[in-house]
């Protein structure tokens, strides 16, 4: 009877063990799924798209950047509104398609956000990402995307020639249109 007494408890131990690893693998695939599904946070893929990336004007330094979002999520997404002013760009406009916008997956909504240089000097290098806010069920959430790298203004004498491939980050892409460095 001791040998009996002591696999019981033993079996007992490696169905607890199975029992928790298969409760750790699921809730691991759970959190993988609902992290590429979009439900939780909204997931957008930025494009750049044909025709033009942005405009300018050096008389009343405005530039626009423009490209689109594309919904990667599982369900529709609705962006209730977007963009961002800053100590060196103010947003004046967004053109083409205005929020509200409801996108199902894999849906693509064409932006433009209009801009008014407000402070060449202090245009950052690094990314400055577009806030889109949109509606949950619990409420807004607030997503950073980054639009496409761009290329400088290649008649501004302070920017490498076209030719040697650099691109920058979108701000500072745009403002070499309208600002003398």
């Amino acid at each position: 009877m001791g040998v009996v007494a002591e696999t019981e408890p033993s079996k007992r131990r490696v169905r607890w063990i199975v029992v928790a690893a298969l409760v750790t693998v699921l809730a691991l695939v759970a959190v993988a799924v609902l992290a590429t599904s979009g439900l939780i946070n909204a997931r957008f893929q930025t494009i750049s798209l044909e025709g033009s990336s942005g405009s300018s004007d050096s008389a009343t330094r405005t530039v626009s950047i423009r490209f689109g979002v594309r919904n990667e999520a599982w369900t529709s997404i609705t962006i209730v509104d977007a963009g961002r002013s800053s100590s060196f760009m103010r947003l004046l406009r967004i053109e083409g398609t205005r929020p509200p916008i409801t996108l199902r997956p894999g849906d693509t909504a064409d932006l433009e956000f209009v801009y008014e240089v407000t402070d060449c000097n202090n245009i950052p290098g690094d990314k400055w990402p577009i806030p889109l806010q949109v509606e949950r069920p619990w409420g807004t959430q607030t997503v950073y995307v980054d639009p496409p790298l761009q290329d400088p203004d290649p008649f501004n004498g302070s920017v490498p020639d076209e030719d040697s491939g650099i691109t920058w980050e979108w701000q500072g892409a745009r403002a070499s249109y309208v600002c003398e460095w």
